[in-house]
């Protein structure tokens, strides 16, 4: 695998998360304890403990925040030079610290040399450092091959979904040309808009743009079904300026319409509710199902590819959940907006 690292790729990024900074500090005070527990000396071990263990997390901490708010500018640098970053972030702290500890902390290096107590904790850094710099390097190369991985399965599954509607919605198309050239245009129009976002499957799209498209293929399948196919949008007054990952709504009406309308000689309502927190997006679709229909397999097959794709996108933190009273089937996707905020800030 390459060694060079992409644009606005930290190798170390976890460091900065509550997980990295918990882990740090563990470190440290394991550290702590061999070196306050290694020496044979009258000193007071616990006394010696808790001013290493002092030592030690201020030198830690101190070299994380340096890190963390130079993150912008390393992202851009390459994986050597990331690695030689963090080395020399937490050698200078630690002579630093050691400086400091030197001139104001005589009583407590009073037996050993200055020299020899800068150069010591130096060489204890330097090795504590390159042993995490090797687990560093294993751990971000595996978490590549993973990534490249959940991207090769993402590509796989927005295969599957592109051909779906699209061959329905050119049926649509080829059908109006017959007697509705007008009404075929707009179709056209409708079905190119769909195909570019069948496209972005997986990247990010506005709220707004992709209600607005998955109303524009409600108005397609309308050509269709007429009268059959009705929509009962509940929207919030209005809506925030989030994103979402590309066809995430679309699917859920088209798998609505495909299992709620389509075997329905008399039509179907289908319903539609946005519920916005600071942590979540709602969405509730329900339409009716016939006993027939409960039985077949194609509509947990349909969600389960959403549920996969939205899976690979929020790591696992998006919840999707099928339930099923009476006539009535009911989906419920839950998308957590702390996971989206963070990837725009990163």
């Amino acid at each position: 695998m390459s060694k060079s690292v992409q644009t606005n790729t930290l190798l170390f990024a976890a460091l900065f998360k509550e997980r990295g900074v918990l882990a740090t500090l563990v470190v440290a005070q394991v550290i702590a304890t061999i070196l306050a527990f290694a020496p044979a000396t009258a000193d007071d071990i616990w006394i010696r403990l808790g001013g290493i263990s002092l030592f030690l997390h201020l030198t830690f901490l101190s070299s994380l925040t340096w890190l963390y708010l130079l993150r912008k500018p390393l992202a851009h640098l390459s994986q050597p030079w990331q690695l030689s970053a963090l080395m020399a972030s937490l050698l200078l702290t630690t002579a630093v610290f050691s400086g400091l500890l030197v001139t104001y902390g005589g009583d407590f290096i009073a037996q050993q040399h200055t020299y020899q107590f800068i150069l010591r904790n130096l060489l204890v850094a330097f090795l504590v450092t390159a042993l995490f710099i090797q687990f560093l390097t294993i751990h971000f190369e595996k978490e590549q091959q993973t990534n490249a991985l959940a991207r090769a399965e993402l590509d796989a599954l927005q295969a599957r979904i592109r051909p779906h509607f699209l061959y329905n919605s050119l049926n649509t198309a080829a059908e109006l040309t017959h007697y509705d050239p007008e009404a075929a245009e707009q179709a056209i129009l409708a079905l190119a808009a769909l195909s570019q976002a069948a496209m972005r499957v997986g990247k990010e799209t506005a709220l707004s743009d992709e209600i607005a498209l998955t109303q524009q293929y409600i108005a397609l399948e309308s050509w269709r079904f007429a009268d059959r196919l009705q929509v009962n949008w509940q929207l919030p007054a209005q809506l925030p300026e989030i994103t979402i990952p590309c066809l995430t709504l679309q699917p859920l009406l088209e798998n609505a319409v495909c299992h709620g309308v389509e075997p329905s000689l008399t039509g179907a309502i289908i319903y539609v509710e946005l519920h916005i927190s600071k942590r979540s997006l709602v969405i509730l679709v329900e339409n009716p199902i016939s006993s027939q229909q409960q039985k077949r397999s194609g509509n947990g097959m349909a969600l389960n590819n959403i549920r996969q794709r939205l899976d690979l996108y929020y790591q696992g933190h998006a919840k999707l959940t099928m339930t099923t009273r009476g006539d009535i089937f009911r989906v419920k996707l839950v998308l957590p907006l702390a996971i989206n905020n963070a990837k725009e800030q990163a």
